[in-house]
């Protein structure tokens, strides 16, 4: 009919995933659609001679780049080994060329009716050490043992011994007595407060590897053996199911990648568990994007061969006839539909003959079907579409993207094409042109700019006809690709010949020179310029490029010069990449106020941190933070690096290493591309100029400061050498925490819901101490009795009662007691600043509120009678509430002017009162107030003054 729409012919399966990932697996993605081609039986091959033992004890290594469908692979080897045989020879029986390997399917039969455990995983960035990786096989497979109901399951997978553990009533006991002890670090580092608690979330299914990483660290500085894991162990679990079980255990870990990167340094682990299938049939399959041997450090060449030893590498590939199988398949025919499309399909096959033939001999296809199965996407436009993700960064655009993405999505791309076009259409096929919107227009921002800058020329044009745009979106996409690929296709170069390819079969556009003509005409406009090639030809290609590439090549090689590592930290601002908590920006960082640690790179890190050696520290720590732009420099910088910790006279420094995630030479070449592109546009198209800008300080600021957080770090101390690895930027502060604790055990920062602006300094700070002094909350301070002090709070002589002596305020508070009372027998004073300073440098107290208002709870003792207050002045006057929280306000706000409390005798307090008395008669009551003080005077002379106090007092009686 002539209003048939082609959605009336396809449908498009909604269980079609162009990316298997988690998500894709648990919404049901299907296996039995993976198209069986060369490589993907190459793979099922080698799987069942490793099963059959007959591959010197190897397993496979998968590797593929984006977009090649390994993980769709990687999900149809699980699903063969694990469904019913019944499932698995209509799989077989679905395709030709299964069809021609009935013995390998046989033999996978075989070896599935022996016993086969099949445990899955996918993604490995959050596995940073060989620990992570341990435990995450024993959970993998422990789920695989209870999927498959197998009774026996190992003594114990990891988190199982630790509850079972933990439940024995002496440990628990034990375990309680360290998370609740305060000289202990684990009381903040844990969110639990009893081993309840932590046996409570244990039990749960969900996520606890973060309490997992924080239990496995108080067990190695405690030195629980019971609570750890090595491979040794899991080796002996592993062994110990295949034997009881006589069964075989097969482990598929997709997007293994990130494994290496977070533990390139150190593959002994690593291979040891691999090297479990020499001698017991536990076959550990690993995914990832690149050949393994990129994934071993330079370092490391002898590991890297202990571990080729171990694997079988089976690389998934996407040949241009792979994929036109690949496109052609997820069209499906609705069944009804079939017989009247075998027709339509034959009739817009046969109106490309000539661009059919051209692409199957680049596409090295032999069969017909293949092209009439493709319909009706145009020739041309498949092959184009195959090479699509080499124009963008990080493959955010493929084939598969193309045909999934939905009208729903506002991306004119194949779904929408079907729903709107009919073959009855004048332009009833998907054209190179139709490419465009799904292209450019949705793809712009992950263009890499040299492709951006050809595309860009299109929406600079004005008042083009209809047939105009078609021709010049197609030639832009076809200049595009070809420069993309290094001209290495002919087919993509656009001449006048090749257009007439792109547009055969379209009634308006179609003829040997219909098109060329109208890019002739583009040319008379200046919109495009043809370029002599070999052959006589001549190729179209955007105007704009004619001398202006030459200009953004010069623009690069000034940023490559230019630019220095230090220049793209500070630009990206990295120095912030930890994103610390108000307690650990008290702490560590840099400059107040701002959140930042010291960034260092190769050039400046010796400057830097002698000059940080030379600060002194007291409450606050010296941190560096370390990055790199390239895996050369890391691995350079990381070697002076770990020098420097280990050198006596930076002791005081924390070292963080972030050099694990550089920013990658594909990353700095998209800054230096959008760098030079914004010079390029910069006086002449300076919206443009901006929106380049922009996006290279994207690069840096966002996507690679994104990239480091949730990336390994490493922090060392010169206590700790070796260094602590961290799964992402959390795990740092958790690391900060634990290193302030151990220094100052007693500090009260990390307590729960303290605000940020109690660990501030602010015009508050004199109230904050006079609240402690009052034991009375509001405004900044409010609720720091209940989070910090609650079992003291409004508790006379708390320090002295046996059920709150043993807390870190109490002993504090003997301590301040007990210097108090030795400066008073010494000197019948002590100043504000000696106090202070004691707490600082022995508790770790931080100029803050929250340190102003537990000053003032410890000293609330001092705020009245029998105590005064004098300054170095010689000025004295009665102690007050207002008047000690004022002393205390002005040292932590760092005031300079010596203030002292004074401990007065009963004499002096006498003296004190009667002369207060005296300056309150009223005049009329009096001769005079001197006479007033005569009185108060020669009453007093019975009194042993000290002599600060008579001279208040003339000896004769007048003042």
């Amino acid at each position: 009919m002539p209003n048939d729409k082609y959605s009336e012919y396809f449908e498009i399966d909604e269980r079609y995933f162009p990316c298997i990932d988690d998500a894709a697996i648990d919404a049901g993605a299907p296996w039995e659609n993976t198209y069986p081609h060369s490589t993907f039986i190459d793979m099922l091959t080698e799987m069942e001679r490793a099963l059959a033992r007959q591959n010197s004890g190897k397993t496979l290594w998968i590797e593929g780049a984006y977009g090649t469908g390994k993980s769709q692979c990687a999900l149809a080897l699980r699903r063969i080994l694990e469904v019913p045989e019944e499932e698995l020879r209509a799989y077989w029986d679905k395709y030709e060329p299964l069809k021609k390997k009935t013995d390998l399917r046989e033999k996978l039969i075989g070896h599935k009716n022996k016993g086969i455990v099949l445990a899955y995983r996918y993604a490995s960035g959050g596995i940073m050490s060989p620990r992570d990786l341990f435990f995450a096989i024993q959970e993998s497979v422990k789920a695989a043992l209870a999927r498959q109901n197998i009774r026996y399951r190992g003594e114990n997978t990891l988190k199982e011994s630790i509850i079972a553990w933990l439940e024995d009533a002496d440990h628990k006991l034990m375990f309680n007595s360290l998370l609740q002890n305060p000289d202990k670090e684990w009381r903040a580092l844990f969110s639990q407060s009893t081993t309840d608690e932590v046996l409570n979330v244990l039990r749960k299914n969900g996520e606890v590897k973060s309490l997992v990483d924080n239990i496995f660290r108080l067990a190695d500085k405690e030195g629980i053996t019971a609570l750890t894991i090595d491979s040794d162990r899991l080796i002996a679990w592993l062994t110990d199911i295949i034997d009881k079980n006589n069964t075989r255990i097969v482990f598929i870990w997709d997007e293994f990648s990130d494994y290496f990167k977070n533990n390139r340094e150190s593959l002994s682990e690593f291979q040891k568990v691999a090297a479990l299938v020499q001698n017991k049939p536990f076959y550990f399959i690993v995914v990832t994007h690149e050949p393994q041997q990129i994934y071993v450090s330079d370092n490391d060449r002898g590991n890297q061969s202990k571990v080729s030893d171990r694997f079988i590498s089976i690389p998934i590939a996407l040949p241009d006839n792979i994929a036109f199988n690949l496109i052609g398949h997820a069209f499906n025919v609705r069944p009804a539909a079939e017989p009247q499309w075998d027709i339509l399909a034959d009739d817009l096959n046969d109106r490309v003959k000539n661009s059919r033939s051209k692409v199957m001999a680049v596409a090295r296809i032999t069969d017909p079907q293949v092209m009439k199965d493709i319909m009706p996407l145009h020739p041309m436009a498949a092959l184009l579409l195959k090479n699509i993700a080499s124009a963008f960064k990080s493959n955010q655009r493929s084939m598969f993207d193309f045909i999934k993405t939905t009208n729903a999505d506002d991306v004119k791309a194949f779904q929408w094409f079907i729903k709107n076009t009919g073959p009855y259409d004048d332009h009833p096929l998907l054209t190179v042109d139709m490419l465009w919107n799904f292209f450019y227009e949705k793809g712009r921002d992950n263009l890499t700019s040299d492709i951006r800058l050809i595309l860009d020329t299109f929406p600079q044009q004005q008042s083009l006809r209809e047939d105009e745009k078609a021709v010049l979106k197609a030639i832009l996409i076809m200049q595009a690709i070809d420069q993309r690929l290094g001209g290495t296709i002919d087919l993509f170069k656009a001449t006048g010949q090749n257009l007439s390819y792109v547009f055969e079969g379209i009634t308006d556009l179609e003829g040997a020179t219909k098109a060329e003509n109208i890019a002739k005409g583009l040319k008379d406009k200046g919109i495009l310029v043809s370029n002599p090639i070999s052959g006589g030809r001549y190729v179209y290609a955007a105007a704009v490029l004619a001398g202006d590439q030459a200009k953004i090549d010069n623009h690069k090689k000034t940023v490559r010069q230019s630019i220095t590592t230090a220049k793209l930290v500070f630009d990206g601002g990295l120095s912030t990449v930890l994103s610390l908590s108000p307690p650990l920006r008290l702490r560590f960082e840099s400059e107040p106020g701002t959140g930042k640690i010291t960034p260092v790179t190769t050039a400046d890190f010796t400057r830097t941190i002698n000059i940080l050696r030379d600060k002194p520290t007291r409450w606050n720590f010296h941190a560096v933070i370390a990055f790199a732009k390239d895996d050369a420099e890391a691995a350079a910088f990381r070697k002076v690096f770990r020098t420097a910790v280990a050198d006596k006279q930076y002791e005081d420094i924390v070292f963080i290493d972030a050099l694990s995630t550089p920013l990658g030479q594909e990353a700095f070449e998209q800054y230096v591309d959008f760098s030079a592109m914004a010079l390029y546009y910069h006086g002449n198209q300076n919206t443009s100029s901006r929106e380049s800008a922009d996006k290279a300080k994207h690069v840096l600021d966002q996507d690679w400061k994104n990239r480091i957080y949730n990336g390994q770090f490493i922090v060392y101390t010169y206590a700790n050498q070796e260094g602590v690895k961290c799964g992402n930027g959390q795990g740092v502060a958790s690391v900060l925490q634990t290193i302030v604790t151990n220094k100052f055990p007693y500090v009260f920062d990390f307590a729960k819901n303290l605000t940020e602006s109690q660990l501030k300094i602010t015009h508050a700070m004199k109230q904050s101490a006079k609240f402690g002094i009052t034991q009375a909350t509001s405004g900044v301070v409010v609720g720091i009795e209940k989070n910090v002090i609650p079992t003291v709070w409004k508790i006379d002589k708390y320090w002295e009662n046996p059920t709150t002596a043993a807390l870190p305020i109490s002993k504090i508070k003997v301590e301040v007691d007990k210097r108090i009372e030795v400066a008073f027998a010494r000197d019948g004073q002590i100043s504000i600043g000696e106090l202070y300073d004691f707490l600082e440098e022995t508790y770790g107290f931080a100029p803050c509120n929250l340190s102003a208002f537990i000053v003032g709870f410890l000293l609330k003792e001092y705020g009245s009678e029998p105590f005064r207050y004098t300054d170095s002045s010689g000025e004295h006057e009665q102690m007050t509430h207002d008047k000690l929280a004022e002393m205390l306000g002005n040292y932590i706000g760092k005031s300079p002017k010596p203030t002292y409390i004074v401990k007065m005798t009963a004499d002096e307090m006498a003296f004190y009162e009667l002369t207060e008395k005296a300056w309150s008669i009223p005049a009329n009551s009096c001769s005079s107030a001197g006479q007033a003080a005569i009185a108060v005077s020669n009453k007093m002379r019975g009194l042993s003054l000290p002599v600060w106090c008579l001279e208040e007092v003339d000896t004769t009686g007048v003042f």
